[in-house]
């Protein structure tokens, strides 16, 4: 069974890193102790294969209380403080009843941001550029002395770049407003700003307030089993609890999405789905992954195609660590079915690290 448990190891936790466009938006924030991402409202049930509503699931999926938050703006980097809710599987809160999961938990509109903006007809959602949003997931943080200190984001650069010659997600997420962090970063980042004398001043901020009772995401409201209409759902219900799986993974982790392996490059680094990182055994101050999960749909995908991703993983990840580092590393190709993986048709080398887990039979499936 997995328990997250931070107390255990004070220099050990995940971390969410946060792009923000403007300052009243952070100073709101950080009074509040909460974070809201602004997305479509989807007020059908059945969503879109193209629709980013479970990658952006999946990215709350990863919290956990006593996650670390951290805002990213301007050049600077500003903490928040630890998420508080659940333990053990994902850690947000639904708010309102402008997504699928609002409506399945009748959820209370706890948070609304209109008056910001442009308010409409249905509550929630309000406009902006012309563009209807709402916000139906939240994070919520418990707020410390350190909440509103900041770095410039070149310090933490000029750290990481020093320290660990390789991408992290938090020095490859260009194009991105959201990343997962390694305990390795988190670390590096509370470390240089417990050191720092700047702190924002947030406590005149606006006059929004949270109102009425609020819905902690539950454990049952998914499952693996599920009909998947994206291979982002897929993430979100794994991310969202990992205990399906507690018979071949069972260590205490710390959990990441769409993390680069790879050298550095100027775009289309390779990233994968799924990284865990093992409170008990850290490898390189915890910015390399103890467990690799690369994600398929459907049978069609689970191919050699998938697997030789995986062998690029391991072959990048073992040109950067010790024999005794690479020991500890396996990885998984976990897909609900799995098709017929021809070994003529794979890269071999790292056959022994990579097991093929099928979820409808729950079983692991032999190379052909």
């Amino acid at each position: 069974m997995f328990f997250f448990n931070f107390t255990s190891n004070e220099h050990i936790s995940g971390g969410l890193f946060i792009a923000l466009y403007d300052e009243e938006s952070l100073k709101l924030y950080l009074n509040r102790g909460l974070y809201i991402f602004r997305m479509k409202p989807i007020n059908n049930d059945k969503i879109s294969p193209q629709s980013r509503h479970f990658s952006v699931l999946a990215d709350y999926a990863c919290s956990r209380e006593g996650t670390d938050v951290f805002f990213f703006i301007k050049r600077k980097i500003y903490y928040g403080g630890k998420i508080y809710g659940n333990k053990e599987i994902g850690s947000f809160y639904i708010n309102g009843l402008n997504s699928p999961l609002g409506r399945k938990t009748s959820a209370n509109l706890f948070w609304d941001e209109s008056p910001r903006y442009e308010a409409t007809e249905t509550p929630g959602v309000f406009k902006v550029k012309d563009s209807k949003k709402a916000q139906p997931f939240i994070f919520q943080f418990t707020k410390t002395d350190d909440t509103g200190k900041y770095i410039t984001s070149d310090d933490l650069y000029f750290q990481l770049g020093k320290t660990y010659p390789y991408p992290l997600p938090s020095n490859s997420m260009q194009g991105l407003g959201f990343c997962t962090l390694t305990p390795g970063e988190v670390k590096e980042l509370k470390s240089l700003i417990l050191k720092s004398e700047n702190k924002i001043d947030y406590f005149n901020c606006e006059k929004i307030i949270k109102n009425g009772s609020e819905t902690l995401f539950q454990e049952g409201l998914v499952n693996v089993t599920d009909d998947l209409v994206n291979e982002a759902q897929l993430e979100f219900t794994i991310l969202s609890s990992l205990k399906p799986f507690s018979d071949f993974l069972t260590d205490d982790y710390i959990l990441c999405r769409q993390v680069p392996i790879c050298p550095f490059k100027p775009m289309n680094m390779d990233r994968a789905d799924i990284c865990l990182y093992s409170l008990k055994n850290p490898i390189k101050n915890g910015t390399i992954p103890n467990v690799i999960i690369e994600l398929k749909k459907d049978k069609s995908g689970a191919t050699a195609k998938a697997y030789n991703q995986v062998v690029r993983y391991l072959h990048w990840i073992e040109s950067i660590t010790s024999e005794e580092e690479f020991y500890q590393i396996s990885a998984f190709l976990i897909s609900p079915e799995v098709g017929n993986i021809k070994r003529k048709k794979v890269d071999l080398s790292y056959e022994e690290k990579i097991k093929i887990f099928c979820i409808n039979s729950h079983s692991f499936i032999k190379l052909q």
